[in-house]
Order: structure tokens, then C-alpha cells, then sequence
């Protein structure tokens, strides 16, 4: 999440179409503010839930793409001994017949990947829409607990092939499972609409939740050194063991926490068709054309991003392990790691830092920028030079995705912040969809140029940086509007204030004194000026 400037929500209490807060409105809003907090001991938990959760995942995703190649490669070569997780080009008496091999070993992993993603991407969306259609009839323990249950029953899955060398068709197994319940995307949105119920809206709580997120994030890393040991130096059951424990102790957390935000209703067509409308509303709802623009624009950054990030996550690891890198399990462990440390450090020193000089997206647009140069450089890279040339450019990575994810969320209020994650959740699904295509670019260039999809990786986050400089332009002038309308409102309330109140005032301007036309800041907007906090006013009649 990226560093915003949150501001407490101030309750409407006057009449229709009257823009002035009332004494006793400003009191309870100040009062509201001064005694929120975080309830600490469920923050604890989903955030423990949460770092557990990413370390058993990601040790999940080297140990299957190591588990695969090593499977596919016995096949391809017969019944010769060797191991891939140290030397993944294995066979160097006889150069030509190995590197056609590694092509054929190399292209069935990537293909085999793809329908195990394929089968999961495709019902995750459906689980996804149905998670956050019906997210406050379900209350937030079942929306951890549905989508972690599927995920176990994957992690055992993968256990369960890997201890009895079963065919690999018994992956689909826990593929279906994990995808018709939700899968990751589904847990990752259980968790963030449980954090935004037990922390207040304010800057404390952004902050303090994107360095939880850098910290997450590092703690994340540090697993690929691990994943890369426990499969060279051990076997495969080793890290499959580790993952299938972790989600476990997930699935028995999430059953633990205390349940929130469930509302009793009675299941009806009218309780669909009202879920489904709360879903969208952020779409449906939304009567600033400006607004509706930056949303449209966010959404298809979020579809473009994940979908880059997806596939090349994947297809890097596969990428590090062909010729001429040939990289051991090891050395792939500890250069995953130097990434993934290197874009979360940058997001924990950087965002606090540079948020309130370069306001809005800029540090997602810079980030982009280095992105497209260092996947520029894999495509390119003929040795293992150019490789760690472009590791210090992996500091952007994270920045996109997160400053568009801050920068939408604060364009609407509280209550629209559940149908807003869940949407992004649904595009998120989406978007894995489509980085399971992507991945058939390097399937298919395998024979003549294994570094063209980095190339369509290069060309997808130029795109990016393009709808982030348009969302950067259309967020200036919403903020100057907000500007404008905010001056205006506060010389009509200095009007409207008692004598007894005015005579404590410092002495303004004539022309900030002079009582103007009532103005309409309808919305349930969060206005920042620039990184200036002012409070949110909302007219009771009125709802973005």
C-alpha cells in the first residue's frame, strides 16, 4: 500500500444542501479522532496470518517450478541420474543434444505451469466475485477461512505428489480446490477488509500499514535463500512439508480470529441483486466524471501491472535456470532475494521520504520507468553481468501498483472501501488470466529467442507509465478543483459563525472574509491538497 495522506471522516449533521459543519458535528469528529486506535491484539494476528501465509506461498511457487522441472527432465532424458536443482542444463558431454533437450524440458515445465494456473486463474475469478459480492453476509473470519481451506488443500496436494511420485495430474486436484475457493487473491482480500475494520482512517494507520507491508515483504524474501537450500541440499518433500505446514497453521488462525463486520440476512434474489449493486458501486456510483476517469484508468493499470508481475515471476525462474545462466536452486534463491529486498527496502525508506515532495503517483511513474529498463536488460543479457546489472533497478516494482492502490482508495469514503478492494481483487484475478497467456510467449520463443517475452514484459509497463502519467495529470486537477471548492466553502462557513466564535478567529483577508455562494463539495471524497490534510465534508444528502 502506498504512504497517503488519510484524514478522519467528519459525520454529516446539517440539512439538505448545507455545506457548514456544525459545533456540535466538529466536536464529535475531533473526539472520534482523538480516541481511535488500533485494536491490537486482532491487528497482531492477521498480520502474523499474513506473513506466515506469504512465506508459505512463495517457498510454494520456487519449490514448483524446481519439483517440475526436475520431473519433466527425468522423463525427457530416461533414467539417467542427475540433479537439476544444481545443474539445470545437465548434459554437458553432448552440447547440441543437451540444449535441444533443455528447450523440450524447459518448454513442457513452462506449458505444464500455465494449465495448472490456467485451471485455478479461471475459478478463482468466479470465487473472487462471489467473496466480494456477498463479503458483509459472510463476515471477514469466513472470507480468511473459505479461501485458506482451498489453498491447504493445494499445499497437501503438492505434498502428497511429491512423497509417492504420483503422476503429476493429481496437482489438479488441489489446483480446483484452491481456485473454486478463492485462492490467493481471495485470501489477500479477506485480509485487507479485515485490517481496514480494526484500524481508524487516519495517516498512522497508512503508514504504519505500508511499512507492515516492506517488512512483510523482506520477511517474504528471505525465504527464496531458504527454499533455495532445502530443495539443493535436501529433497522436495522438505520444502512441500514447510508449505503444506504453514497453510495449516493459517487455516487453524483464520478459524481462530474473532469474526467482524457480519451482517444476518436472509439468502434472496433481492439480497443478490443488492450485493451485487454494492460490489460495482464504486463504478455505478460514482458522479464526478473526473473521478470516474482516474478509477477507469487505475483499474486498467491494475489489470496491466498484475498480469506483468504474474507471468514474470514465473517465467524468471525458469529463465535463470536456462542456457547460458544455468543457475543452481541456490543461486537463484539468494538472487530472488536480493530483488525482492531490494523493491520492499525501497518501499519502506522511499515512500515516507519522497510521498509529499512527488505527491500522487510520481514514484509509481519512476518506478515504471526503471521496470522497463531492467527488463530490458533481461531480454538482452547473454551473461551473468547484465543480470546483476539490472538488479539494482528492481527497486521500482513495487511502487506502481502500490501508489495507484493509495491514490484510488483515497478517492472514496469508508464505506466504499469494501466493494473497492474487492473489485480490485476481481481485477486482480483477472489479470492472472491473462499472465497465464503471456506465459505462452516464452513457450513459444523458446527454439529461437528465449528473452522476447521480456521484451512484451518492456512494452506492457510502457503502457503503464503512460495511463500513470495520465492518471498523475487528471489527479492534479481533481486536487486543484478540490482546492478551489475548499477555499470557497471555508470563507461561506467563516460567514456562518457565531460572533461569540468569530471573535477568536484570526483577521483574514477581505476577499477570504466575503461571505461567497453556497458551494456544493458533494462526495464521499478524501480530499489531500497536495499532501496538505484538510477535513472530509460530506453533505448528508449526497453519496459519491
Amino acid at each position: 500500500m502506498s504512504v497517503s495522506s488519510w484524514v478522519p471522516s467528519l459525520p454529516p449533521s446539517l440539512h439538505i444542501n448545507d455545506n457548514r459543519m456544525s459545533d456540535e458535528a466538529i466536536q464529535t469528529a475531533e473526539a472520534d479522532a482523538s480516541k481511535s486506535s488500533i485494536k491490537k491484539l486482532p491487528f497482531v494476528l492477521i498480520n502474523a496470518f499474513v506473513i506466515i501465509f506469504t512465506l508459505a506461498d512463495r517457498n510454494r511457487m520456487f519449490l514448483l517450478n524446481q519439483y517440475l522441472y526436475n520431473r519433466l527432465a527425468r522423463e525427457v532424458f530416461g533414467n539417467v541420474t542427475f540433479d537439476t536443482t544444481s545443474q539445470p542444463c545437465v548434459n554437458e558431454s553432448d552440447p547440441e543434444t543437451s540444449k535441444t533437450d533443455a528447450d523440450r524440458v524447459q518448454s513442457m515445465t513452462s506449458s505444464v505451469i500455465m494449465m495448472f494456473d490456467a485451471t485455478g486463474s479461471v475459478l478463482e475469478v468466479l470465487a473472487v466475485l462471489f467473496l466480494g459480492t456477498f463479503s458483509t453476509s459472510l463476515g471477514r473470519r469466513a472470507q480468511l477461512l473459505i479461501p485458506i481451506s482451498g489453498y491447504t488443500v493445494r499445499a497437501l496436494s503438492i505434498l502428497a505428489v511429491a512423497f509417492w511420485d504420483l503422476d503429476l495430474a493429481w496437482l489438479y486436484v488441489g489446483c480446483v480446490a484452491e481456485g473454486i475457493m478463492g485462492g490467493k487473491t481471495g485470501i489477500y482480500l479477506g485480509a485487507y477488509l479485515y485490517v481496514s475494520d480494526i484500524t481508524p482512517r487516519n495517516r498512522k494507520r497508512t503508514l504504519g500499514m505500508a511499512l507492515l507491508e516492506g517488512i512483510r515483504g523482506i520477511m517474504g524474501s528471505g525465504i527464496n535463500i531458504l527454499s533455495g537450500q532445502m530443495i539443493q541440499r535436501t529433497t522436495f518433500l522438505v520444502p512441500a512439508l514447510f508449505t503444506a505446514c504453514g497453510s495449516l497453521i493459517c487455516l487453524i488462525m483464520a478459524s481462530l480470529m474473532p469474526n467482524r463486520m457480519q451482517i444476518s440476512e436472509k439468502w434472496s434474489m433481492e439480497l443478490v441483486r443488492k450485493s451485487w449493486r454494492t460490489l460495482i458501486s464504486p463504478y455505478i456510483g460514482t458522479k464526478d466524471i473526473r473521478v470516474k476517469k482516474m478509477l477507469y484508468i487505475a483499474s486498467a493499470i491494475y489489470v496491466l501491472g498484475f498480469s506483468t508481475i504474474y507471468s514474470l515471476d514465473r517465467i524468471r525462474l525458469l529463465y535463470l535456470m536456462y542456457r547460458p545462466f544455468c543457475w543452481s536452486a541456490i543461486t537463484i534463491g539468494w538472487y530472488q532475494f536480493g530483488r525482492q529486498a531490494i523493491f520492499n527496502l525501497s518501499i519502506i525508506i522511499m515512500v515516507p521520504l519522497f510521498q509529499r515532495c512527488w505527491p500522487g503517483v510520481s514514484l509509481g511513474i519512476l518506478g515504471a520507468a526503471a521496470s522497463t529498463v531492467e527488463y530490458i536488460l533481461y531480454a538482452f543479457a547473454s551473461s551473468d553481468a547484465l543480470l546483476y546489472v539490472a538488479l539494482p533497478l528492481s527497486f521500482g516494482q513495487g511502487f506502481p501498483l502500490n501508489m495507484i492502490r493509495g491514490e484510488t482508495s483515497r478517492l472514496f469514503g469508508t464505506k466504499k472501501q469494501g466493494p473497492l478492494f474487492a473489485c480490485m481483487a476481481v481485477l486482480e484475478s483477472i489479470s492472472f488470466a491473462i499472465g497465464i497467456a503471456m506465459m505462452s510467449i516464452y513457450t513459444l520463443s523458446m527454439g529461437f529467442y528465449a528473452g522476447l517475452s521480456f521484451l512484451a514484459f518492456a512494452v506492457m509497463t510502457i503502457l503503464v507509465l503512460a495511463l500513470l502519467w495520465m492518471f498523475q495529470n487528471l489527479w492534479r486537477a481533481h486536487n486543484n478543483s478540490l482546492n478551489q471548492t475548499h477555499q470557497v466553502a471555508g470563507a461561506t462557513e467563516n460567514c456562518a459563525v457565531p460572533a461569540e466564535r468569530q471573535s477568536g478567529l484570526k483577521e483574514a483577508d477581505s476577499d477570504q472574509n466575503a461571505c461567497g455562494p453556497s458551494v456544493d463539495t458533494s462526495g464521499d471524497i478524501q480530499i489531500s491538497l497536495l499532501g496538505h490534510e484538510t477535513a472530509e465534508r460530506r453533505p448528508a444528502d449526497i453519496t459519491l
